[in-house]
């Protein structure tokens, strides 16, 4: 039985780092491997194109809400279409329900999550320059209880509109949501590599030694990324951006954001820090 794995995320917290990662510890002929073509499909939940191949019909006929109703069988087709007993799937979405109570990302029944979470204050310098927007302007998106990306008034998008609600909301609604979930700190990821990445994996239940983890982790190295990105353009690069692996560096966000911005971050990020201690106290699913 195939089980979904969503990769989740805020975007620009890690989750494109982890991707690349596994593609090079399963695949190590290929590694580094070419980041415009991945071996392991990790296909966006959002993608306009799997959701009207599964479902036979033109999503750009239905309205935002007729969308959502449908997206949780458009993700349960998808996985029985894959072959493999773990399909991994790269996810933005905040972790939302539909008015009947089903949720649109699935439950314990058919999916789990790796979620990785990243300081707020960094993921709105990374997002502006991803997005093409200001600094101040990406704060805002953050703290932003109604931002959609891909916003259906905006016009026909590659990707289905996808609910964010604040930075701070779509941590919870991930580590609140109803299946196993295990939460990859991308500032861990950074400074503890090995001992983080490692974790990832038993939580799925694939079994590497450290000398392979450690390979695919150089393949994976950030200064390798940009290096394969000069060269060629990564394809998921935002069509504002430059470039998509601009700096990865941790605590870079304090330093250039405006106090009185700032401040609003700090606050979202306390509010779920507080909250992960609750939910870690309250359920055995969750793994640090």
């Amino acid at each position: 039985m195939t089980r979904t794995v969503w990769l989740a995320s805020y975007p620009k917290s890690g989750n494109t780092w982890f991707r690349i990662f596994l593609c090079n510890l399963f695949y190590p002929e290929q590694a580094p491997i070419d980041l415009n073509k991945m071996p392991l499909s990790t296909i966006i939940a959002s993608t306009r194109v799997l959701f009207d191949r599964e479902l036979g019909v033109a999503s750009t006929l239905l309205s935002h809400d007729e969308i959502e109703a449908l997206r949780p069988e458009a993700h349960r087709m998808a996985a029985r279409s894959s072959r493999e007993p773990l399909f991994f799937r790269k996810a933005h979405d905040a972790y939302t329900y539909l008015p009947s109570g089903k949720p649109v990302m699935g439950d314990q029944n058919d999916a789990c999550a790796l979620y990785f979470m990243r300081h707020p204050c960094d993921v709105a310098v990374s997002a502006a320059y991803h997005w093409g927007c200001t600094i101040d302007e990406s704060v805002e998106r953050l703290l932003s209880p109604n931002l959609i990306l891909s916003h259906p008034e905006n016009g026909v998008h590659a990707q289905l509109p996808q609910r964010q609600l604040t930075w701070a909301q779509h941590v919870i609604s991930w580590m609140q949501a109803p299946l196993q979930k295990h939460l990859m700190r991308y500032e861990s990821m950074v400074q503890e590599p090995l001992v983080t990445f490692r974790s990832a994996l038993q939580f799925l239940s694939l079994e590497y030694d450290d000398d392979a983890i450690l390979k695919a982790l150089e393949a994976s190295r950030f200064e390798r990324l940009q290096d394969q990105e000069q060269k060629q353009r990564f394809q998921e690069t935002h069509r504002n951006a430059g470039s998509f692996f601009r700096s990865g560096r941790v605590g870079e966000g304090v330093k250039v954001i405006r106090p009185e911005l700032a401040e609003g971050l700090l606050a979202e990020w306390e509010a779920v820090e507080k909250a992960l201690l609750n939910i870690q106290g309250a359920t055995n699913e969750y793994v640090e």
